[in-house]
């Protein structure tokens, strides 16, 4: 493997960070979180790794254990879902293409010692289009232990989400493996090459990622089973508004014919279905109702 993954810091400027990410598809991260952070997210995620079985499939690895619902379970996790650093480079990419970026998932992934490496793919297979016009999905995967050569950490193939050929395999030294301390973070697009290692060492590799995607696609999460409204409403209404409880214009996501958060309050005795459309849309239909078009379209 002689290929790399560019590393940058917190400080790094987000217009450089998506930068290197339209060259490369990927960018690893440090210093997005502190000691105390990480040690909090340790003691909050721990006992749930502890009590999780092996995964069934040959996919996901029958060595490797994955835990989810991560915002519910985790005050660190909704910190780390919301950072300023990894939603500004979400919205540069995904942003362009949808009313409001979602959360697609959150996963912690342990691999334990034996796990043979996992089949390369491309994580935006979820979403059944060829040849995409853009970006459907970026993820974060946090290093929640060391992620090394030995212990599996994750193999990339940079440049892969360029491809003319999505379908051709890479060539070994085209890949290589995103070694992190805890607390890094490698932040890939949905369209690149990538899959787990395998763990040759004696501890298990564990990671947490947390994946965002275009605000009118399906969830691979389900996050209203995952943070229900009884647990959501506690959430602050970025958050919210981050895990589709909120809608997506126009008039994606609503409930009662409005907002979904309507569910955190009291329920209004009788909920207004009102349009939810954006400014552009709002404006044609001005004209179109201010006779713009009425020798063309207009049907009285």
């Amino acid at each position: 493997m002689t290929a790399s993954v560019q590393r940058i810091t917190a400080n790094t400027d987000i217009d450089e960070a998506v930068s290197i990410m339209n060259r490369d598809g990927a960018v690893i991260i440090s210093g997005l979180l502190s000691r105390e952070t990480y040690r909090d997210l340790r003691n909050e995620l721990d006992p749930d790794f502890e009590k999780a079985d092996f995964c069934k499939g040959l996919f996901y690895g029958e060595l490797t254990k994955r835990t989810h619902s991560l915002a519910a379970k985790s005050k660190t996790c909704r910190t780390m879902i919301m950072l300023p650093q990894i939603v500004g480079i979400m919205n540069q990419i995904l942003g362009p293409f949808c009313d409001k970026i979602q959360l697609n998932l959150t996963q912690g992934i342990q691999i334990w010692p034996g796990e043979r490496p996992q089949v390369v793919h491309r994580d935006d297979a979820l979403f059944p289009f060829e040849h995409k016009p853009f970006e459907f999905m970026i993820n974060a995967m946090w290093a929640y232990s060391e992620f090394t050569k030995e212990n599996g950490a994750t193999i990339v193939i940079p440049g892969s989400h360029n491809w003319e050929d999505k379908a051709r395999l890479p060539k070994v030294e085209e890949a290589t493996q995103a070694e992190m301390a805890p607390g890094e973070v490698l932040v890939y697009v949905g369209s690149l090459l990538h899959c787990g290692g395998a763990n040759y060492s004696k501890l298990p590799r564990t990671g947490v990622v947390m994946s965002y995607c275009l605000g009118w696609l399906r969830q691979s999460e389900n996050q209203y089973f995952a943070a229900p409204p009884e647990i959501g409403k506690y959430f602050d209404k970025e958050l919210q508004d981050m895990l589709g409880y909120c809608v997506q214009r126009p008039n994606l996501g609503m409930y009662e014919g409005t907002e979904p958060n309507i569910l955190f309050g009291d329920k209004p005795e009788k909920a207004v279905t009102e349009d939810r459309l954006t400014p552009e849309q709002n404006e044609l239909i001005r004209r179109y109702y201010a006779g713009e078009f009425a020798d063309k379209t207009r049907i009285d």
